[in-house]
């Protein structure tokens, strides 16, 4: 109930500072108006507060403490702990809230080298559902303080990974040479360098970028709770290719021709291309890489043979790959021939006819040539599908058949007019 009471009370501070301007004109009634705004607000709170109750509960997150107004002449020597926060908020809210929804801190104003139990403010950075900071656990935290000391140290780079293969790095290189480091003393003395590490894993191109430098003991061990300034260096290093790779296609050297009536359809090369290795000069200029003669002469029918790669002396297929298979289709010639078709309709509605003589169509088929010569216009069948058309006029789609051997390459026109009319 003590949360229901807190609202109310400042419910009614709300109201009266509202109506105050209008309490002479209710002046003659105010116990009735009265009486009517509390129950009004009364039954407002008890419907917000049954739908999203307020409790009170620890949120389960460790909030960072951080240190303000420090004193320029000294240094926190430890981490701050962090601490949580017992808040009182609205259930539907409660869930949601995170550690970035506080703010904690200790104020260092006027404090000298030395160690104090000092206060952690926890103030709310959000209000939704009501948030408020009840507690803070724990309420006090120790701060030890340093003497502020500041010292040059050198900068070094730690060139971490490789390039690929075929590449190599030069020294990397920083205009930087030292950074400042400062602090409290006894952490300020353990560090005896500022190391940037630079990852070149990979990397085909020259880098030139800024890296973030860390403090480190003389054993390369981190050293925490001190600045650097700058806390970036630019760092920059050369990667060269020394061999260079490249896919290239493999190209089949095929000699001789197959017999009479025989053409070469199609040549394949398994794989069809390969990653050589070597100087500049080579992978620049190379469109690909050939095979070893492949004779075909007098033959009639596919021709598969496993042979060598065409490789100079100073190059290098990757993978291992020595020799591939190329496959030469050889079929019997080809040819093409056009045949003038008559159009049939199909279809053609009782009470309608054609206006006209039917159209014909210029069709050109592809096989052998013998199966080519044996063909007349009647073997071919071109049609129109007119079904379910009345009377009018209509571009309609030609479809050829052609026989099962032979292939139907172009139909001209593809489309015909046709003019139907009642008989």
């Amino acid at each position: 109930m003590e949360p229901i009471v807190r609202v109310f009370e400042e419910t009614v501070a709300i109201v009266l500072g509202l109506l105050r301007p209008a309490v002479k004109s209710v002046r003659e009634n105010t116990g009735l108006a009265a009486l009517s705004v509390v129950l009004a607000f009364g039954l407002w709170i008890f419907v917000t507060d049954t739908e999203n109750p307020t409790n009170v509960r620890v949120v389960p997150e460790d909030i960072p403490v951080q240190a303000i107004h420090v004193p320029a002449d000294v240094a926190l020597a430890d981490v701050l702990p962090p601490v949580r926060a017992r808040v009182r908020v609205a259930d539907n809210v409660f869930e949601s809230l995170s550690a970035a929804d506080f703010e904690a801190t200790v104020d260092l104003q006027g404090l000298t080298v030395g160690t104090y139990d000092l206060a952690v403010q926890v103030r709310p950075l959000t209000s939704r559902g009501g948030l408020r900071v009840d507690d803070v656990l724990p309420q006090r935290i120790t701060v030890r303080l340093s003497e502020q000391i500041s010292k040059s140290v050198p900068v070094s780079i730690d060139t971490q990974g490789s390039p690929p293969s075929g590449y190599t790095t030069g020294s990397p290189q920083t205009k930087q040479t030292t950074t400042l480091v400062s602090g409290p003393q006894d952490k300020v003395d353990q560090v005896t360098q500022a190391v940037a590490v630079l990852n070149v894993n990979g990397r085909t191109e020259p880098v030139d970028q800024a890296v973030r430098l860390v403090p480190r003991d003389s054993r390369g061990f981190l050293v925490v709770g001190v600045e650097l300034d700058p806390p970036l260096i630019d760092v920059s290093l050369d990667v060269q290719q020394q061999l260079f790779s490249r896919s290239l296609a493999v190209s089949a050297d095929v000699t001789g021709t197959p017999a009479d009536g025989y053409n070469v359809v199609a040549v394949s090369v398994n794989p069809a291309s390969v990653t050589v290795r070597g100087l500049e000069s080579f992978i620049q200029s190379a469109l690909t890489i050939k095979t070893r003669p492949v004779d075909i002469q007098d033959s009639t029918g596919d021709e598969v043979r496993s042979v060598s790669l065409d490789v100079p002396a100073d190059v290098s297929v990757t993978g291992g790959i020595k020799v591939v298979t190329v496959t030469v289709k050889i079929e019997p010639a080809s040819g093409q021939a056009v045949f003038l078709v008559p159009v049939n309709p199909v279809g053609l509605g009782d009470g309608l006819s054609i206006r006209g003589a039917l159209p014909s169509v210029q069709v050109t088929l592809r096989g052998t040539l013998p199966g080519l010569r044996d063909v007349t216009p009647a073997d071919i069948v071109a049609s129109v599908d007119i079904k379910d058309k009345d009377a009018g006029i209509y571009r309609v789609t030609v479809k050829v058949t052609a026989p099962a051997d032979l292939q139907v390459l172009s139909v001209s026109p593809v489309e015909v007019q046709l003019t139907l009319e009642k008989k």
